[in-house]
């Protein structure tokens, strides 16, 4: 195992690959314990794979790769159960929400059905800027974009969005 993380730390990706087989049941088991679903478990471990990926040559001592490996994982781990925390509630009380809330789910359904005319960019575009309040510069840097071309590119998804989207009357053009 030391002979593959110092071959990993000179940059043999095949080594590493190596190190994740050998390890890949104990960190299943570490993410599995932290999870209901293996899909959470398994983004988990890829999540940590790229981020030692990206840090292998900061591993000071070989000795101690595994548990820095394994500190990692469950750091990922605790973001992903944070982010998909969720709250229980009963039937009744999701019927009385929704009831209250219908205005609210149904424009958010209708923003997306909004987005289907778009591209893939256009898409990040608007929710950037329209759901996450980003400005113009912030998606620039987010998307690795001209400020301009991000200008540009909102412009147009604005255009074809008004364009498919019929006068708000919710009627779509094939």
């Amino acid at each position: 195992m030391e002979e593959l993380i110092i071959k990993a730390k000179s940059g043999d990706l095949s080594a590493l690959e190596d190190i994740f087989i050998s390890m890949k049941n104990d960190l299943y088991k570490i993410a599995k314990a932290r999870f209901i679903n293996s899909e959470d478990a398994e983004d988990a471990i890829q999540e940590t794979i790229v981020a030692v990926i990206k840090h292998i040559k900061r591993v000071d001592s070989i000795e101690n790769f595994k548990s820095w490996v394994i500190k990692i994982l469950i750091n990922k781990c605790n973001t992903i159960y944070r982010k998909k925390k969720k709250i229980y509630v009963s039937i009744d009380e999701m019927t009385d929400i929704a009831e209250e809330n219908k205005s609210i789910i149904d424009n958010n359904i209708d923003f997306y059905l909004m987005l289907n005319c778009l591209d893939y960019k256009e898409k990040l575009i608007i929710i950037l800027f329209y759901s996450q309040d980003y400005t113009i510069k912030q998606i620039s840097k987010v998307l690795n974009m001209n400020e301009n071309t991000v200008k540009t590119k909102l412009s147009r998804a604005k255009i074809k969005i008004k364009n498919n989207y019929c006068g708000g009357k919710k009627e779509w053009k094939s």
